[in-house]
């Protein structure tokens, strides 16, 4: 009779649900060993399922799906925890769609207006498509300037507006039935406007046309581009906003599927579907593919094996097939399908057979419209498919339009159809508002850059430091601002320093002024100067004074309330205080080398050089700031390359995790292929 050894083993539960040895010295070796391997091979399969659990996101709690695979944690929700309002809302309206007898409408949308439909929009708001060729809605004005204005003779100037900011214009001369016409491309930070202005005999400077194309610009000198690289950079610019590739979702819908988790969910790829996938593009191995991506991994097999791929009209397509992307059987959820799908903008919904569906059943902030496609006798020499399109409120309409039956043979002018409306979907996304906001904060930082670049390259070719300053007209305003910051500047001459102390009142109101210096320009030495007086004590700033500065300074205002820089410590800030017991937040200034009663420096004891010198010492400190912000710019561009390399290359570790996973459960299979063996022997 043979005994069995058996142990009483005192494990520990970690943080994560599993159950560990304890640590320390043990009596007995060969229990160690199996009761570690044991443990060990489950632990680290835990651990790979966990990688992908980082990542859940909290979706509605699956019905029809067991609990098991999935941890507790915040990435999952409570057993007890309903589904979101929305989520309820609109698997209600499908039910309810779904108990009436059919034929079911194909989209259902929710009642509080978040989406249209094109079948049942107001004719007198659908969009109509008088050219019968199915065109895509690009920005014309993208084009214009490689159209019109490219390899022909032709004026590009810069500007700075003080409203609208950087003001880029590009004009020509035309000559058209006898008439000398001038092409005008204006770019602003909101949009780009073309127009074609008529010479009437006067001349017409930059500042006249833009005023003509724009009456609120009020920039009134513009300098001309006069560097060879300034097509290109101005073409690279005007073409940002073309597009050449598009990715878009493939979700397929079952019959009576009224949930986000079933329609992540499906697997098998019927026949009719097969039919239309092999109608929209051409079916390519990943791996072997070295077109648009899509986002999909083409190295490691992460994203799947197979996908669906199209060239159209110059562009590339790649479709993010739900039925293709990873299956995972723990993840009711599917989130590595839906991490691609939910980041598109436009999706299709291809139904197998007639039942509805709800835009707002799939939580996405990027998936902004949807065209549902319903095979009819499919895989029949009479396939036909029922198209809708819906999107959300914000979303313009976009071509081409629907016919009125919303019923298409099947064929290339199906699937021209189908492509281009896709792609003009996408493009009127864009001009949704969570994506225009967007779109235009790219747009101002582009316009900005390339105005630099111009300037700087320009300024290159012409072997010049700078470009001259904006003459200024001078008005009151602006005759007191140039006269305050001669006083403030000239505080820093030595030999003025001990003249301009001035004894000050006991009054809280007392106005104090000085000019920023930056810990730049103290440690270059460019900004030495004799120590001003310390402030009386009693002082207080209470003064805001708004300097204008030209175009090319980045600091456009002196702000001296709530200075916080004590008074009565040394500084190089220039003035440190004026008083004026009688008048409060009244600034009333004197002359600080005779102390006469006119305001501002004397004309007898202004000093032109000295201004001038603080003046070029001021916009040497800018143009290194400038410096300073391209190298920020280049150091962001290394880090996202770096970024990029460490994203491949944990592709390449999950890639190997993954093989490590298989191995561990070869190993396991055979350690329990060894256990059932010896127990036979025993």
């Amino acid at each position: 009779m043979t005994h069995s050894k058996s142990y009483v083993v005192n494990k520990s539960k970690g943080v994560d649900g599993g159950l560990y040895l304890p640590r320390g010295p043990c009596g007995d070796d060969k229990f160690r060993g199996e009761a570690t391997g044991d443990y060990m091979l489950d632990l680290l399969e835990r651990m790979s399922n966990y990688r992908i659990d980082d990542q859940r996101c909290s979706l509605p709690h699956p019905i029809h799906h067991p609990q098991q695979g999935m941890r507790e944690g915040p990435g999952k929700p409570p057993p007890d925890k309903d589904e979101t309002p929305s989520k309820t809302s609109s698997r209600n309206r499908l039910e309810e769609v779904l108990a009436k007898p059919g034929p079911f409408p194909q989209v259902v949308l929710p009642s509080t207006g978040e989406y249209w439909d094109e079948n049942t929009t107001d004719a007198d708001h659908q969009y109509v498509n008088n050219n019968s060729n199915n065109k895509f809605e690009t920005d014309e004005t993208a084009t214009y300037y490689r159209r019109y204005f490219l390899g022909n003779e032709h004026w590009t100037f810069f500007g700075e507006d003080e409203v609208h900011g950087p003001v880029v214009v590009s004009h020509k001369r035309e000559v058209i039935s006898s008439q000398e016409n001038f092409r005008v491309l204006l770019r602003l930070k909101s949009g780009t406007h073309h127009a074609t202005i008529i010479n009437l005999g006067d001349k017409l400077t930059p500042a006249k046309m833009v005023k003509r194309l724009k009456e609120e610009l009020t920039v009134e000198r513009f300098h001309p581009v006069v560097t060879p690289e300034g097509p290109e950079l101005i073409l690279a610019f005007d073409e940002h906003v073309l597009k050449n590739h598009f990715k878009f979702g493939l979700i397929y819908q079952r019959f009576s599927q009224t949930m986000e988790e079933q329609l992540f969910s499906n697997r098998d790829q019927t026949p009719a579907l097969k039919e239309f996938l092999n109608l929209m593009g051409q079916r390519v191995k990943l791996r072997d593919h070295e077109g648009f991506k899509g986002g999909l991994d083409t190295q490691f097999g992460q994203t799947g094996e197979e996908s669906m791929y199209e060239r159209f009209r110059e562009k590339e397509i790649m479709f993010h097939v739900s039925t293709l992307l990873p299956y995972k059987d723990n993840d009711p959820q599917q989130l590595e399908r839906k991490r691609h799908i939910g980041n598109d903008m436009v999706a299709i919904v291809f139904q197998e057979s007639n039942t509805p569906f709800a835009p707002d059943m799939i939580a996405s902030h990027f998936l902004h419209a949807y065209i549902v496609v319903q095979p009819i006798d499919s895989c029949s020499p009479n396939t036909r498919y029922r198209v809708s399109v819906t999107a959300r409120s914000d979303v313009p309409f976009f071509g081409p339009t629907l016919p009125p039956t919303a019923i298409f043979e099947k064929g290339p002018q199906f699937k021209e159809f189908l492509l281009t409306k896709l792609i003009n979907a996408e493009i009127a996304c864009y001009k949704a508002e969570r994506f225009a906001k967007l779109e235009n904060r790219t747009r101002s930082s582009l316009l900005a850059a390339l105005v630099d670049d111009l300037k700087t390259k320009s300024n290159e070719f012409l072997g010049v430091s700078k470009i001259p300053e904006t003459p200024k007209v001078e008005t009151t305003g602006n005759k007191f601002r140039e006269i305050v910051r001669s006083v403030l500047i000239g505080r820093k001459n030595p030999e003025a320093a001990g003249l301009l102390k001035k004894p000050v009142t006991n009054n809280t109101n007392t106005l104090t002024a000085g000019t920023p210096v930056s810990a730049r320009s103290k440690g270059s030495g460019g900004s030495s100067g004799a120590r001003t007086p310390t402030s009386s004590p009693d002082t207080t700033p209470n003064t805001h004074m708004a300097l204008s500065e030209s175009d090319d300074s980045s600091l456009n205002s002196m702000d001296i309330d709530g200075h916080p820089h004590p008074l009565n410590e040394d500084s190089d800030t220039g003035l440190e205080s004026m008083s004026s017991a009688e008048t409060p937040h009244k600034l009333t200034l004197q002359c600080p080398l005779c102390g006469g009663n006119e305001d501002g420096v004397c004309a007898p004891h202004a000093d032109p050089e000295t201004v001038m010198r603080q003046v070029d010492t001021l916009k040497h400190e800018i143009n290194k700031l400038k410096c300073d912000k391209l190298d920020l710019l280049r150091q962001n561009v290394t880090c996202q390359r770096e970024i990029k390399k460490l994203k491949e290359k944990e592709l390449k570790l999950g890639s190997e995790l993954n093989s490590a996973s298989k191995e561990i459960i070869r190993l396991q299979t055979l350690l329990k292929d060894l256990g059932t063996g010896q127990v036979s022997a025993v």
